[in-house]
């Protein structure tokens, strides 16, 4: 075989491999912000579609501060002083699912059952935290690492992915009977947190509270509220999210 004939041939092969490629792009572009069939039964809905951020606004505020953008279908908090945001809706226990990808040394967090109504000045001393952070470039400690209960329940330091790259977090609040709740995180499909919400007071999620208390970091009424907003995080850093659906808890539901 010539090698003008070798070289045609090798160009062919990587002219249908970009365009291959190219295609795979597209159709995982186009599965963006788009729920599955799958979803669709369970009784998911999206949080945001990629266009508009209209079921979202600033905590304790009507509207939305400028440094949130939609970017390539993805909402982003493009410097500091966007201040946090959270739904317009209120949820109790629910199954909610995303995706994040922060800048290096970044941080961030996602809360939930955040109440409006009190005087304590930072969302978190009330609600409790899923961690965001770029653990990947960071030394930090468990529970301060990515997919970790801030502050309660560490994390794997190796879980987070590079900034830049997607990651999967998943966060699921279940009744467990008796005024408990059981609470789940994963991170890129690794369970990270699994605890019984249990106010009893020699219950394991009582006495893990008591253990932190000389850290001053919780109010007397952390996580108290039976219902409250799912908060995305102004911590400074640059922080993108997408693909956010919620699936709220009815009685006949089941976890998967």
């Amino acid at each position: 075989m010539s090698v003008m004939k070798t070289t045609l041939i090798h160009r062919s092969y990587i002219c249908v491999l970009i365009w291959m490629l190219g295609c795979s792009s597209y159709v995982s572009a186009g599965q963006i912000n788009q729920l599955s069939q799958e979803e669709k039964k369970q009784g998911f809905k999206l949080l945001f579609d990629g266009k508009s951020m209209d079921q979202w606004r600033n905590y304790k505020s009507k509207t939305i501060r400028p440094q949130w953008q939609i970017i390539d279908g993805a909402m982003v908090l493009t410097e500091k002083g966007g201040k946090d945001i959270v739904t317009k809706e209120k949820y109790g226990f629910f199954d909610l699912r995303l995706e994040y990808t922060i800048a290096e040394k970044g941080n961030s967090g996602i809360m939930f059952r955040v109440v409006e109504q009190t005087e304590e000045r930072n969302p978190w001393r009330l609600a409790p935290e899923y961690q965001l952070y770029d653990s990947f470039n960071v030394k930090v400690r468990g529970n301060r690492c990515a997919g970790a209960l801030y502050g309660l329940i560490g994390a794997p330091k190796d879980l987070a992915r590079k900034p830049g790259e997607w990651n999967q977090v998943r966060i699921l609040l279940e009744p467990a009977g008796d005024n408990k709740g059981r609470l789940r995180f994963w991170l890129n499909g690794r369970q990270t947190v699994d605890i019984v919400v249990d106010p009893a007071p020699d219950s394991q999620w009582s006495n893990l509270l008591e253990s932190k208390k000389s850290e001053g970091h919780f109010a007397r009424d952390f996580f108290k509220a039976r219902t409250g907003y799912i908060l995305l995080q102004d911590h400074g850093a640059r922080v993108a999210f997408r693909n956010i659906r919620i699936r709220k808890w009815m009685k006949k539901t089941k976890s998967k």
